[in-house]
């Protein structure tokens, strides 16, 4: 199982059972579980097998189904009452002629050792959440976490080498964190190769001691422009390791809200759709640094002539228009201003190869890296017949396609585009400052 669900693109079912700060030793600076879960008590054996229950038609339409418990620190709970949850969900699994493939729970790592591992396999849960939060041991004490670094280090080495799935929680911008420990703390957790991660920037929940801090003005919160642009670090970081990153931000609930009467947040960079705000601002950052080079390239292949963008056209897989395009046009607009052009026009993949004969004249090829992208940039220009795709860029002068070059292991950090070679082969008929169309075609590895 372990990564497969998600790099294989699993269409997953996940059953919720909360458990509300059930378990849980310490009131963290952040927690409201009570109203973060949107529960207030916990569930009983015929509740619990009324939840699972009703999701059993539903899940016919799904790869994989799993049963999670939320909310609280799981393995913390009386052993006694482990049981009681254990024994309820577990007569769902396939292996006791249920409908469920696995069951998952989230825990502390302090709460991890020999008798909750064997109590765990007994039952057939073979997922474990740990919230790490944060590598940084002065962070975890201004946070009221009540554990250490080392337990993290230690309870992921346990649960991996009794072959459970491992998942990984971190927050950012929680008390005494600055960029670079939230930075170090992904590197750290990406070496400690866990099956999945989590990332949640910290935001100011009611009716918690954070909340209680940032009123007397002792804690500020991350802005959502930083929450997203270190989010996109962080992503990266992972992706480097090869590691899926399960889920970014808070879920939205009838009390986890970012407007309305009801929300119970305060401040912070809460957003419903902040996976969707990530993907957009490395898609721009990946189209930026390639128009950079491209209009660089054009000055010193044509004597200096300014290259201007009239028309940017973004080419993305299917899925991933929306996220290019963002709400209302927003990212497309900032991707317009930021690199000079008239308009962005966002197109899927599937489209740009079908109506490449729309787009004027002729195209030559180079590629870039940016932000874990692979980015080719078709500069279109007059010259060729608009019906014909070329062959070689050498055919019609410019630029010579280059391959892509690797990204580095362990940084996720925008790394500066390997400069490209000009490659003339005859004079180009423009003037200097020709408004031209480029195409930029997004390649990029998303989570």
């Amino acid at each position: 199982m372990s990564q497969s669900r998600f790099q294989n693109r699993q269409k997953l079912l996940i059953i919720p059972i909360f458990v509300p700060h059930a378990g849980c030793p310490h009131d963290c600076c952040f927690c409201n579980q009570k109203l973060i879960s949107g529960s207030i008590r916990e569930p009983g054996a015929a509740e619990i097998e009324k939840t699972i229950g009703s999701f059993a038609e539903a899940a016919k339409r799904y790869d994989r189904v799993e049963i999670a418990f939320y909310g609280g620190s799981f393995t913390a709970i009386e052993g006694g009452r482990q049981d009681f949850y254990l024994e309820a969900a577990s007569k769902y699994l396939k292996r006791n002629g249920g409908f469920a493939d696995s069951l998952r729970a989230s825990t502390r790592p302090d709460r991890i050792d020999g008798e909750v591992i064997r109590r765990l396999k007994k039952y057939g849960l073979d997922v474990v959440e740990l919230g790490a939060q944060s590598m940084d041991d002065n962070v975890l004490r201004l946070s009221g976490r009540g554990h250490r670094a080392s337990d993290t280090e230690r309870a992921a080495a346990m649960l991996k080498e009794n072959g459970f799935v491992l998942g990984l929680q971190t927050m950012q911008g929680l008390p005494g964190a600055d960029r670079e420990s939230d930075v170090e703390t992904a590197v750290r957790i990406a070496g400690l190769r866990p099956d999945f991660v989590r990332i949640y920037p910290t935001v100011v929940v009611k009716q918690t001691k954070l909340y209680e801090d940032y009123i007397r003005g002792d804690y500020t919160p991350l802005s959502v422009e930083d929450a997203v642009a270190l989010v996109s670090r962080l992503c990266g970081i992972y992706r480097s390791s090869g590691i899926p990153v399960a889920r970014i931000g808070l879920q939205s609930t009838d009390t986890i809200s970012r407007e309305g009467a009801g929300t119970e947040i305060a401040a912070g960079p809460y957003h419903e759709a902040f996976g969707q705000l990530v993907t957009s601002y490395d898609v721009r950052r990946a189209v930026k640094s390639a128009v950079d080079h491209i209009r660089e390239d054009y000055i010193n292949m044509n004597e200096r002539r300014k290259l201007c963008v009239k028309r940017l056209y973004v080419v993305v897989p299917p899925e991933r228009v929306s996220d290019a395009t963002g709400q209302r046009r927003s990212n497309a607009e900032t991707m317009a201003r930021e690199c000079g052009a008239e308009r962005v026009t966002v197109l899927s993949k599937d489209s740009f190869d079908a109506d490449f004969r729309r787009l004027p004249g002729q195209a030559t090829e180079a590629s870039a890296y940016a932000e874990a992208a692979a980015v080719k940039v078709l500069r279109c220009g007059r010259g060729a017949p608009a019906e014909n795709k070329p062959e070689a860029p050498e055919k019609f002068g410019a630029l010579e396609a280059l391959e892509p070059f690797e990204a580095p292991e362990k940084s996720g950090a925008l790394e500066a585009p390997k400069p490209f070679e000009a490659h003339k082969t005859r004079e180009t008929p423009e003037t200097p400052g020709e408004m031209l169309p480029v195409a930029v075609s997004v390649r990029m590895r998303f989570n």
